[in-house]
């Protein structure tokens, strides 16, 4: 059974409806090169004594095929194959529509009328995915937290993650978790690639499963085979789009589509497709005025769990005082509530160790008087079991599994040994279900003791969260769901509380989800290259959502290369000497460097800051250094005027490089950190470690 329109085909099996064949008929590429892994539907159907029982797709059979349309496959199994069980009666439906724009659409309805719980459902499965013979291996991408992508080879050096769970060599990437921040993933190949995004605006589970079928060649070197087959077995990736509904008996559930559709480019391009289908809903909560003028924040703990007590509250002024003469306009202050950084969590009382509510107050008005903008950091997902209060006030609402078991947390370790030992001095806890309104309305009481203090936003850590689902059905909530859900109603919560009182009040967040990146629209990362597994940072996040800032930590004594990368890429500069522990003093070069930057973001404010960030689309660069280390990326001013930021990353050579800017008079102005102002063609040479701006001239 063939599906086609001018830009793909799709091919199912009219018997079992595997997906055959996945092929862009724009540029000839086979998704499936390996059609005996094709895929259709899988279900995971836990019975007795095997939780891990399968209903696998090739056992399917096939009831119904309906063609509304040419474009338009619906299929039905009207009961399911269900390994141990047998045949049971749970109907499936799955519409396959092709779209006028080049994508497949996969709608996937279930009736679960057994007496057995449906937890997951496999669809749409491609299997015998490989790149074109002879070609470089596919490479999946997901968008992480840290404002980058994460990259995944299929081919050799595929990883062997815990071997001891799984039958073939398999790679799992899951939504909202901290590797994969929206729901989609991009297998890019050469100049071409495949967009695969769950699109719904309502945040669920949502696992990407890559796995390669029957293993490895080669296990020492982790090489596959170049063929097709392998030990007389069929040979190739099966990548599935896994969700989990935790379908009771005589439950239906509607899943919500995913779409597959392939593009031409790199990533920018599968970015884009996913920000076209978010435009249908996607609306931030406004931030305050101020936030859109800051471009340099300072990062201070305080206190750790284990109590180094660094400064005391009377202590900040005059650390600010200081931090303001090196151009500092915000404070995220950490570890200010008793307990320390990542202890007592998630009460945000004061401390004793650090001085009174009072003092710690009066420092706030202080710092802000002086224009210095405070965040406090907070984190609402974990309990610290430790905390006095915490049987009383927060057990009740601790995550728990399909078994009743707490959901553990494992707390972090700060300094001493013992701490970062296990049996030692840790503080362990449990997470918390956001989905429970009881807990909402718990953390509330603790939010209100933060706006007490008036300061001017919080800093919510770790928004990126591994902990998923919760099975406490006493919470108000259905089992196995997704606390995410909750996590967003207590984002706008959070904003509708805090407005009421302090309309000026900011909310930034760690790593947010696009889901609560609505809400938490200034993002705090660490962009270091090597950082989750890629090479080199590539600004993913800002480039989804270009009106999003985003705070990078610069930790480093002479750290130019980091400064650099804020102004290309459009970030906050967040000094956050001694690993966050230090004074703005005890990194002069870094900081003098910084505010060479910051005066030329300054000059160039319409475009290097308020201006849209493109990245690099419609930019080329040339020239004989261009296998050189550099990063550039283009702004659009509101006028439509363009400026190139690029720098020159290398440690101790001069690159020259020629910027190619389409349907530009290829006349600029080049600004550089000294001040200077010079006419040129598009050729610069930059010294090592330095910027330059160019800005094109109508």
């Amino acid at each position: 059974m063939i599906l086609e329109n001018q830009k793909l085909r799709i091919c199912l099996d009219d018997t079992t409806g595997s997906i055959t064949q996945f092929c862009n008929l724009e540029t000839g590429w086979e998704l499936i090169r390996q059609p005996a892994l094709a895929m259709g539907i899988a279900l995971r159907i836990p019975v007795p004594g095997h939780r891990s029982n399968m209903a696998e797709s090739s056992a399917q059979q096939l009831s119904a095929i309906e063609r509304p349309n040419d474009q338009t496959a619906i299929l039905r199994w009207a009961e399911i194959e269900a390994g141990r069980a047998g045949k049971i009666p749970i109907s499936v439906e799955m519409t396959v529509s092709l779209e006028s724009d080049g994508g497949a659409s996969f709608a996937v309805s279930i009736d679960n009328h057994s007496d057995y719980t449906v937890e997951e459902v496999w669809a749409p499965c491609l299997g015998g995915v490989r790149e074109p013979a002879g070609s470089d291996p596919i490479v999946s991408s997901t968008m992480h937290f840290q404002g980058g992508l994460t990259s995944l080879k299929l081919g050799d050096s595929f990883p062997l993650n815990d071997y001891w769970g799984i039958d073939y060599p398999t790679v799992i990437r899951t939504f909202p978790a901290p590797e994969v921040c929206a729901p989609f993933i991009l297998l890019q190949r050469e100049q071409e690639g495949v967009y695969w995004g769950v699109h719904n605006p309502e945040p669920e589970i949502a696992c990407f499963v890559h796995s390669f079928k029957p293993g490895y060649l080669d296990s020492k070197h982790y090489r596959l085979p170049e063929g097709d087959i392998l030990g007389g077995n069929p040979a190739g990736f099966c990548i599935s789009m896994v969700r989990l509904p935790c379908i009771q008996p005589g439950e239906s559930c509607r899943l919500a589509p995913v779409v597959i559709k392939p593009y031409s480019g790199d990533w920018h391009h599968g970015v884009s497709l996913y920000r076209e289908w978010e435009s249908s809903w996607y609306k931030s909560a406004p931030q305050p005025a101020w936030t859109q003028e800051t471009d340099c924040w300072m990062t201070l703990q305080m206190n750790s769990s284990e109590g180094c007590c660094r400064y005391r509250y009377r202590d900040l002024p005059a650390v600010m005082r200081e931090a303001k003469e090196y151009g500092v306009q915000v404070l995220q202050l950490i570890g200010w509530a008793i307990g320390g950084q990542d202890g007592c969590e998630p009460f945000q009382d004061a401390d004793p160790l650090l001085g009174t509510r009072e003092e710690l107050a009066e420092a706030i008005r202080e710092i802000e008087a002086m224009g210095i903008r405070v965040l406090l950091m907070c984190k609402f997902k974990w309990a610290d079991q430790s905390a006095p209060d915490f049987a009383e006030k927060m057990e009740p609402f601790i995550l728990r599994d399909m078994r009743g078991h707490p959901v553990p947390f494992g707390g972090y370790a700060y300094q001493n040994l013992f701490q970062k030992i296990s049996g030692g001095s840790i503080h362990n806890g449990f997470g918390l279900c956001h989905s429970s309104a009881a807990y909402r309305q718990a953390a509330l009481a603790e939010f209100q003791k933060i706006l007490d203090l008036r300061p001017s936003g919080i800093l919510y850590d770790e928004l990126a969260n591994p902990m998923l689902c919760c099975f406490d059905t006493s919470h108000g909530h259905r089992p196995g769901e997704s606390i995410h859900k909750g996590s967003v109603l207590l984002a706008r919560e959070f904003t509708e509380f805090a407005r009421k009182t302090l309309p000026e009040f900011a909310f930034a967040g760690e790593g947010p989800s696009d889901m609560l990146s609505r809400y938490y629209s200034i993002s705090y990362i660490r962009s270091w290259d090597g950082n989750m597994g890629e090479a080199h940072h590539r600004p993913a996040w800002k480039y989804l959502h270009p009106e999003m800032q985003f705070a990078t930590c610069l930790v480093g004594w002479d750290d130019r290369e980091m400064v650099n990368q804020c102004l290309v890429y459009g970030y906050i500069i967040n000094y956050e000497p001694y690993n966050f522990k230090g004074r703005m003093s005890d990194i002069p070069e870094t900081a003098a460097y910084g505010q060479k930057i910051q005066k030329l973001r300054r000059k160039l404010w319409g475009y290097l800051w308020k201006g849209k960030f493109c990245h690099t689309d419609g930019l080329s660069v040339t020239g004989p250094y261009v296998d050189g280390e550099y990063i550039a990326s283009v702004f659009k001013a509101a006028d439509g005027g363009r400026a190139v930021a690029i720098a020159n990353q290398e440690a101790e050579r001069s690159l020259t490089l020629c910027i190619n800017l389409e349907d530009s008079t290829g006349n600029y102005d080049c600004y550089d950190t000294e001040d200077n102002c010079s006419l040129s063609n598009g050729i610069v040479t930059i010294s090592p470690r330095s910027a330059v701006v160019l800005v094109e001239r109508k």
